[in-house]
């Protein structure tokens, strides 16, 4: 049986999207003075020190990972995570949306505690955007490109997934924030 910390893991943090209902980018939101982002960073540099920030947006260097445009543009989560695996150099990479600034080790180490060889994702419990992907999925992510299915549902619906399931101890800590209104809840 092989324990997570005996994975060689890439945390990819998808900051490309348009943050349309939130009107600027998501990302760089300010939660207790810090960009979103920093908190993600900051729960994911307790499992791996590799990390990759999806993003054209130049104001995400300053954090001190590596950013990468997608490779095809426009495309969602679906390009974000096909963009991560193919900069990746390991196996499994823990993909992250950046807009989930309650983010914590605890939810982190639950996941990819979760883990297990025969699956292609280890994913909380229908949320794909907080899961363990393993690069042989790749192909699926390409596959989907070609085809123009961009739903991520729909692209991780042929692999073998292991859903952990969400419990109340860690729902508030995966929860993500699209809209000024969903961030006001959230704080209250």
């Amino acid at each position: 049986m092989i324990l997570w910390s005996d994975l060689d893991i890439t945390g990819i943090v998808l900051a490309g999207g348009k943050s349309s209902r939130m009107g600027y980018d998501k990302g760089l939101k300010l939660h207790l003075g810090k960009p979103f982002i920093s908190h993600i960073i900051k729960a994911l540099e307790t499992i791996t020190k590799k990390i990759i920030i999806i993003t054209s947006n130049k104001e995400y260097e300053i954090f001190g990972y590596p950013c990468m445009p997608d490779i095809i543009p426009n495309l969602g989560p679906v390009g974000g995570i096909y963009t991560g695996l193919k900069s990746t150099k390991t196996s499994q990479n823990l993909v992250l949306s950046c807009d989930i600034p309650f983010i914590n080790d605890t939810v982190l180490f639950r996941l990819v505690s979760a883990y297990e060889s025969n699956y292609d994702v280890i994913s909380y419990e229908e949320n794909p955007l907080i899961s363990l992907y393993n690069t042989s999925v790749i192909d699926t992510f390409y596959e989907s490109i070609q085809k123009r299915r961009l739903s991520l549902f729909k692209t991780i619906a042929s692999l073998k997934v292991k859903n952990v399931p969400v419990e109340n101890d860690i729902k508030p800590f995966i929860r993500n924030i699209n809209t000024q209104q969903q961030y006001k809840e959230a704080i209250q």
